[in-house]
């Protein structure tokens, strides 16, 4: 027998089933990355039309059956929705390619509000940042944080001096943090600016990364850093196909 559920939910993809229903994989507050069947939801007729697209944000009701592989949407109320609003290319490259890093590394049925508080604030967050990189590169250490593989830059864990305004490297395999003076050979070492723009924003989170602008090299720079953490430490991980797409566009 179905039990009926409300949850807070964020559509990470959508696909077409049959003549007018919709098949959506949803990452939802409380019972994690769970897919669903909205029949109907494409007929002119339907109170769920137009509610599905990629990235919206909504309160979901649905007959929740643990056995069944498909949940069935009963009712959807929008609350936000990043696509709505007209961004820019860049800007929708890295929307799109936050939500292909979740619904990759996020096994099905595994809850974790911090993952989805996480992805709804840069949803949120997103369109009135300064710079979309900045705001994107928050999400993924934040993301990198949760599983526990985004190590502390406070201070080198091989001699132990504090790090604050000062240049480290950091090995992608272990996870060290370190000086610039005890880096290994294997570590990849950040420049002075771009390694202050790392703390700030692993201590202080999507509020101090609104207004922040960054050059080129920091961009490069940080990026590269944390695509080898997430190859080195998420399963299943692969650079996004949308972040790849906006890398070309800007020859980068």
């Amino acid at each position: 027998m179905s039990e009926i559920v409300k949850d807070r939910a964020l559509v990470l993809k959508t696909f077409g089933y049959g003549e007018s229903s919709v098949i959506a994989v949803l990452l939802t507050r409380g019972h994690g990355k769970m897919r669903f069947l909205a029949k109907g939801a494409r007929s002119s007729a339907s109170p769920l039309r137009g509610s599905l697209r990629t990235g919206t944000i909504c309160e979901i009701v649905f007959y929740y059956r643990p056995e069944r592989g498909l949940q069935l949407i009963k009712e959807l109320e929008m609350a936000d929705s990043c696509e709505a609003r007209g961004e820019d290319f860049e800007r929708l490259c890295l929307f799109q390619a936050a939500l292909e890093l979740v619904d990759r590394s996020i096994v099905e049925r595994e809850a974790d509000e911090k993952v989805f508080d996480t992805t709804e604030s840069f949803v949120r967050f997103l369109p009135e940042a300064a710079d979309p990189w900045a705001l994107f590169f928050v999400f993924e250490i934040g993301f990198l944080k949760m599983a526990g593989s985004f190590p502390s830059t406070a201070s080198c864990g091989c001699c132990g001096r504090t790090l604050e305004d000062e240049a480290f490297a950091v090995d992608a395999g272990s996870g060290l943090v370190s000086c610039a003076a005890c880096a290994g050979s294997g570590a990849r070492t950040l420049s002075a600016h771009s390694s202050a723009i790392v703390s700030r924003i692993e201590r202080l989170g999507f509020e101090a990364a609104r207004g922040l602008r960054l050059g080129r090299a920091e961009r490069k720079e940080i990026g590269s850093l944390i695509h080898h953490l997430f190859a080195s430490h998420i399963d299943g991980y692969r650079l996004p196909y949308a972040l790849r797409l906006c890398k070309g566009v800007n020859g980068q």
